[in-house]
């Protein structure tokens, strides 16, 4: 039964294989949400589930929680090691990435406006009754900053870098650093884009849109190494999507939103009522996205490589060269 221990668990890094712990991962995210529901129900806060923000930040509470469990006792990683080594130049990229977010959807608005596909019908408009528009606000602010933690956290800094390090060292380490980042970013968007099929007004074009944006978004890091780029863009883009200029974001419609529009045109170029992402004005943005990444990453660091250190095990590990 050697053999069959060997396919679980590596025993000169004394750990599980990469397979397995991308199995564990999940396992734990389920029993810790399945806990903080419990929890929650018994104290009264059930009904707050109906606010955005509330379960937007129950769930980036379990997919950091999950993520330090695995990666401490799984991984043998700190959570830093996930893409989040808080810095000066991590917060640096925080903010390149917020800004590029808002001058991808603030483009994306300008085109549509200009392309007579959009009509403005208002401005500052979804408030509750008696309710400030700033404070009206807070609800999606707090809700998409808790998004782009938890969806970057699971998809590009937990999966992406267990899928790397698995296909970097499966047989025998035939697979170069390069390639085995590529095919983990292929993989990851590929998970990120079906995880957005549910969504309302979701179509094949849009999951595959969406997986597209999860390419994108994880250039940020194989790049950096970290999640500040990605995590900044993700954020960025979709408040401004949908509370700035008024579009659905992933076919979610906007409540307080700064422009009130109507939309028009081909639905295959403006993404219709799932939003620019199902678009080909989504597609244009993304590679802007790319671009303007790769230039703040050559401006910042002096070159544009693949960061190899993704496919490594942590220094934690007292043999790197083991298959993972």
């Amino acid at each position: 039964m050697t053999w069959l221990r060997e396919l679980v668990w590596n025993s000169g890094e004394q750990r599980p294989r990469a397979l397995w712990r991308l199995v564990l991962h999940i396992i734990t995210l389920i029993a810790i949400a399945w806990t903080l529901s419990v929890v929650t129900r018994s104290l009264g806060l059930g009904g707050a589930g109906g606010l955005s923000w509330f379960g937007a930040v129950m769930t980036a509470i379990t997919v950091g929680l999950g993520t330090w469990l695995c990666g401490r006792f799984l991984d043998r990683r700190e959570l830093g090691e996930f893409g989040l080594r808080l810095s000066p130049r991590w917060a640096a990229d925080l903010c390149a990435g917020l800004g590029i977010g808002v001058a991808l959807m603030a483009g994306i608005f300008v085109l549509e406006l200009q392309a007579g596909w959009l009509t403005i019908e208002g401005y500052y408009v979804g408030a509750g009754p008696g309710q400030a528009f700033a404070v009206a606000l807070l609800d999606p602010l707090v809700t998409f900053v808790a998004v782009a933690f938890y969806e970057e956290l699971f998809s590009r800094g937990y999966h992406l870098r267990n899928l790397a390090e698995g296909l970097r060292f499966a047989n025998n380490g035939l697979l170069g650093p390069g390639t085995a980042l590529l095919l983990a970013t292929l993989l990851s968007s590929s998970v990120f884009g079906l995880m957005h099929m549910g969504n309302a007004n979701a179509s094949a074009i849009s999951t595959i849109n969406v997986g597209l944006a999860g390419c994108m978004l994880a250039l940020g890091l194989v790049w950096t190494g970290e999640l500040a780029l990605p995590i900044g863009l993700h954020l960025s883009w979709n408040f401004f999507q949908g509370n700035v200029f008024g579009f659905p974001v992933s076919g979610n419609a906007m409540g307080p939103r700064v422009f009130d529009v109507t939309q028009a045109g081909d639905p295959l170029v403006t993404g219709g009522a799932f939003g620019p992402e199902a678009g080909l004005v989504g597609l244009a943005a993304m590679l802007a996205g790319v671009g303007l990444m790769a230039a703040w990453v050559r401006v910042t660091r002096g070159e544009l490589r693949w960061c190899s250190a993704l496919t490594q095990p942590s220094a934690a590990i007292t043999d790197p060269r083991s298959a993972s």
